[in-house]
């Protein structure tokens, strides 16, 4: 039997997503507010706005650490109306964790479909609620106040 698996979500634990249109990154900034002005769009469906996303403090090492005991994936949702998400945590999760294997990146609008031991993950959307509610997988809520930051989910995880 090989290594139990470990889902890790994307924004938001690996990367630090920009919750208000006053965090997106400078070099955008000013062309996804005046999108989101004439479009009346949330900035999450602005094109090209994963690809400036800033990697989280400790995600790095985390990974690096998870590798160790278990099989990683990234498993994120990408907004359906931002074509250009799919690519850009593709390219974002390449450039910015060059310790996990390549094609460890899942999209999945239903995390709760997928087959493993944990979910890191910030927010009990798109299935991860749910995906802690099948016999032997457990959601582990990153940013709550019993997993604030890597350092506490790592020792939970004992890596």
């Amino acid at each position: 039997m090989g290594q139990a698996v470990v889902y890790v979500d994307l924004d938001g634990v690996l990367a630090e997503f920009p919750e208000n249109l006053s965090d997106v990154d400078p070099s955008i900034a000013d062309s996804c507010k005046q999108w989101c002005e004439e479009t009346g769009e949330h900035h999450s469906d602005f094109e090209g706005l994963f690809s400036t996303l800033k990697i989280k403090e400790g995600a790095n090492d985390a990974i690096l650490r998870l590798r160790q005991k278990y099989e990683v994936y990234v498993l994120s949702t990408a907004p359906w109306k931002n074509v250009s998400s799919w690519t850009d945590k593709r390219i974002w999760v390449e450039k910015n964790l060059p310790s996990l294997p390549k094609k460890r990146l899942l999209l999945s609008y239903n995390k709760s479909l997928m087959r493993g031991k944990y979910l890191i993950d910030d927010r009990p959307k798109n299935g991860a609620l749910e995906f802690g509610n099948h016999d032997g997988q457990e959601w582990i809520h990153f940013g709550s106040d019993e997993f604030p930051d890597w350092e506490a989910v790592l020792n939970y995880l004992e890596c």
